[in-house]
């Protein structure tokens, strides 16, 4: 891959621009699905690319191809100069600085590809297994998946850098329903890792039937505003939230409820966000980002205060920043844009027993819908559905549905009063590493 982005910047360099850059991508993925023992489902994909951007007098151009051959490098490199001498000049528009060294990350590891498909198949089939041995109550794994990806990125551009690296990645994830009385409910659970071993399938079967049953009975409860416990999947959706207005080009289009509050407390102070694309454990770690960056650990919100935001070079150089090693790349088809590696919220935390046996009469969140779609990135009013249960007497009680939760961003963020110690990486909207939270008050609305 490294030899295929060096050759085509030849031809880029020779195609009269001022600098180029080479984007090359190889992947492979496995999906299997399982229904009731059977496979239900069972997928292979590759595919592989690169992407040739180029600047000249302040403009950018961008062209990719599948094809490898030198006669492909040489006109997907004369389109992207093409290209260029379409599009409007932008000072900002340019390649990242030479970057200093590289460190290595163990991202990889063989023994995905030394595990047989059938042992895959049979993770999918100990997960359904363990839902369905979970409780009478669960009538049907609707769907129990495992899923794998392997890639290899290499980047190489003018200014001197080229890099390359490999990394794995694989999950497996059921959906289990509960049924009881004429009312169903279901649940999710999911299990990450590097290579096939590190999964574990019974827990995850475990977990989504435990999550379906525990709602069973579930009704509106009166409307309050109480304290509210969130669990780690509900945390991690409301840091993804959070997330993606603390990038500087939301900030820089006033688009983020964040802008002009940098060094101000938009968190109480036992709440801190990070976003640390070097994380060993991290499923969006990586050496270098999809510019040649190297990532990094880039502190957001800092025991409450906002401490700045998350930059490629383009955003960077707007605010005159350094790009934090957060230029995203999905494919070889687009340019690089500015986004979250892994998020983190970490702080000073309490056994969970203890978080939730703190809470007299409260809310337990376990589910919620909408939380993209219901909340507004600019004001930072939300308002999204939601289950779980009732607290009464530090305990969890009744379980509740059909009951919405509301309020404004920044002023949940303030009434944080403490976390759990239940940590747990969520890889549903990005990948979150996120405990349970306990926020001062809140408001439910049911009936």
């Amino acid at each position: 891959m490294l030899d295929i982005a060096k050759k085509a910047l030849a031809y880029a360099e020779a195609a009269d621009v001022e600098e180029a850059e080479v984007f090359v991508t190889r992947s492979r993925s496995t999906s299997i699905k399982v229904y009731q023992k059977e496979v239900d489902e069972l997928a292979s994909n590759t595919g592989s690319g690169f992407g040739i951007r180029v600047f000249r007098g302040g403009s950018v151009g961008y062209a990719y191809s599948s094809d490898f051959s030198e006669e492909s490098m040489a006109a997907t490199a004369a389109a992207a100069a093409e290209n260029a001498g379409v599009t409007a000049a932008d000072e900002f528009a340019g390649l990242p600085e030479p970057p200093g060294e590289v460190s290595q990350m163990d991202i990889h590891s063989p023994r995905m590809a030394e595990v047989s498909v059938a042992d895959k198949i049979g993770i999918a089939r100990e997960v359904e297994a363990a839902a369905l041995g979970f409780d009478d109550n669960i009538s049907q794994v609707e769907q129990a998946a495992y899923n794998e990806a392997e890639a290899t990125v290499a980047i190489a551009n003018s200014r001197g850098f080229a890099g390359s690296y490999r990394e794995t990645t694989c999950f497996a994830f059921t959906m289990a329903i509960a049924l009881r009385d004429g009312q169903m409910q279901t649940g999710i659970s999911f299990t990450t890792g590097r290579e096939p071993g590190q999964l574990d399938a019974a827990a995850c079967g475990r977990e989504a039937a435990e999550r379906a049953v525990g709602l069973l009975g579930a009704k509106q409860c009166e409307s309050m505003t109480c304290p509210v416990v969130m669990d780690p999947f509900v945390a991690a959706g409301l840091a993804g939230v959070v997330g993606s207005a603390l990038t500087g080009e939301s900030v820089q289009k006033q688009r983020s409820l964040f802008a002009g509050l940098e060094g101000k407390a938009v968190a109480s102070g036992v709440f801190s966000l990070s976003d640390d694309g070097t994380h060993p454990d991290g499923l969006a770690s990586a050496p270098f980002d999809g510019e040649g960056v190297p990532t990094s650990m880039t502190m957001l919100i800092e025991n409450g205060i906002l401490q700045g935001y998350l930059y490629d070079t383009y955003s960077g150089r707007k605010d005159g920043r350094p790009s934090t090693g957060n230029g995203i790349r999905g494919s070889y088809r687009g340019m690089p844009h500015v986004g979250a590696t892994n998020l983190r919220i970490t702080g000073d935390s309490l056994p969970l027993r203890e978080l939730i046996g703190s809470v007299d009469k409260g809310f337990h969140v376990s589910e919620v819908s909408g939380i993209h779609s219901g909340a507004n990135a600019i004001s930072g009013d939300f308002s999204v559905g939601a289950a779980g249960h009732l607290i009464e007497g530090g305990k969890l009680t009744v379980p509740v549905r059909e009951v919405t939760i509301a309020g404004n961003m920044i002023s949940m963020l303030k009434s944080v009063e403490a976390i759990g110690d239940d940590h747990r990486w969520v890889p549903f909207g990005g990948v979150v590493q996120a405990p349970s939270m306990l926020i001062g008050e809140m408001t439910v609305s049911g009936r």
